[in-house]
């Protein structure tokens, strides 16, 4: 077998394999041995038809089998013998194939792109150390107190700002209840038994200012006025009525700070739950300093070394980012009109994370081979561990379903990067600086 190279573009190259004749033609026996044992044809018991009426039979079928066996094999031959690092799949231009000659093909390949690492010892990073403040202790209990709140019946008053309403309620607009508009949005339909805080930012604008000092039991129209940059398009810019009727009203009670209190959440005393709240906020505080040396060192590598991307590669992360892009955008409620209307933003957003996200792979890679920063088995296994954890589910069931989708690797990939960045922030030059207290 031979193989030539012509360079298309910076990672980018044209194959031209030429594969023996003689190899071609053993491949192709073994093949014609395979239909012959399998092959039905008249007047014949399997396996003991005539190889020249095989041949006459199947030429077409036994062509292509061999072109699919022979062709893949060479392909990968001429890689490792052309020392090209391939990325994506070939696009094979052509096949020239005739009985008793070599088997000529061209192949149109991307490959990982070639640059040299800068520096990447001794990086100088900037450590924000942010410590634990006593408002910072006492918003987290404000949390756990706003968690274990009770909501006690009102009576004898109407609504506040501040009460929890209790309402069932439905709307028309133009005749037509709000569900029939807008079948995609039935909460803004209709409902029943639905809580509402009671803030002018709360449910849909003016909504409850006008519920102000209602009773419970009383029932009220209440007029609303969709924006016209209102995300269900098919209510944008029109008028409905509600018709609500109050059924409870609850107000929040957050309980005392006290021993009793902790004992609550399951801490013998406020003094220890206090303490163990100072705990966690001091590892999330270091967590996110060392994410952020993390992201100083990610981009301290992309100013310092400049490359060419695979257009395959880029294209086809592009389209992942927009795929997601898209989905997380119709979860809160954007309309296929409104998307349209932002298609070039949300492609050149795609296509800027995209190569962004291919350049540090490709050099995170790159130091981890030349630092020999490999992934174990016990470091995948505790990874599944604690997935399995998270998904309430045990490892033997998990890792099955993982294997299914393909999915080891990528967890390998993930592992393999955070070792990397690690080692980046473990041989940094690391500036430690303190930011101003809360």
């Amino acid at each position: 077998m031979t193989a030539t190279v012509e360079t298309l573009g910076p990672c980018r190259k044209k194959l031209r394999v030429e594969v023996d004749g003689s190899r071609v033609a053993g491949v192709r026996a073994e093949i014609l041995q395979e239909f012959r044992r399998i092959a039905n044809i008249p007047g014949f018991r399997p396996g003991k038809a005539p190889e020249p009426m095989v041949e006459t039979r199947y030429a077409t079928e036994i062509d292509d089998e061999m072109r699919k066996r022979v062709i893949p094999d060479a392909y990968r031959e001429a890689l490792t013998d052309q020392r090209l690092k391939a990325v994506g799949y070939p696009q094979i231009e052509s096949v020239d194939y005739a009985p008793g000659r070599p088997l000529v093909f061209t192949a149109a390949v991307d490959i990982a792109p070639d640059f040299t690492l800068p520096d990447y010892k001794n990086i100088p990073l900037k450590r924000k150390d942010t410590p634990v403040t006593h408002d910072d202790v006492t918003k987290s209990l404000d949390t756990i107190r706003e968690q274990q709140a009770d909501f006690v019946a009102v009576e004898g008053r109407g609504l506040r700002t501040g009460d929890f309403a209790v309402v069932n309620y439905s709307g028309v607009a133009e005749g037509k209840s709000i569900g029939e508009i807008a079948p995609e949005a039935k909460v803004l339909g209709e409902h029943k038994e639905f809580w509402l805080l009671i803030s002018s930012e709360s449910f849909l604008p003016g909504f409850c200012d006008q519920l102000l000092g209602a009773q419970v039991g009383e029932k009220r129209q209440v007029m609303i006025d969709f924006p016209g940059d209102f995300p269900q398009a098919p209510l944008a810019g029109k008028k409905a009525t509600y018709f609500v009727d109050v059924t409870a009203i609850k107000e929040k009670k957050l309980p005392e700070l006290s021993d009793e209190f902790a004992k609550k959440v399951g801490v013998e005393s406020l003094a220890k739950l206090q303490d163990e709240i100072r705990k966690g906020l001091e590892a999330e505080h270091a967590t996110e300093a060392n994410s952020d040396l993390r992201r100083q060192a990610v981009d301290y590598l992309l100013g310092h070394v400049h490359f060419d991307l695979p257009d395959s590669l880029v294209t086809q992360e592009t389209r992942s980012i927009v795929y997601d892009v898209v989905r997380e955008n119709t979860a809160r409620g954007a309309t296929k009109e409104q998307l349209e209307q932002k298609k070039d933003e949300i492609l050149g957003f795609a296509n800027k994370s995209a190569q962004e996200r291919l350049r540090v792979s490709f050099i995170l890679d790159a130091i981890a081979q030349a630092e020999k920063i490999a992934v174990t088995p016990a470091e995948i296994d505790a990874r599944i561990a604690a997935m399995a954890e998270r998904y309430r589910t045990t490892p033997e069931k998990l890792r099955p379903q993982l294997e299914e989708k393909g999915a080891l690797g990528e967890i390998e990939e993930q592992l393999q990067v955070g070792k990397t960045l690690d080692f980046l922030v473990a041989n940094a030059n690391v500036e430690p600086t303190k930011s101003s207290a809360s």
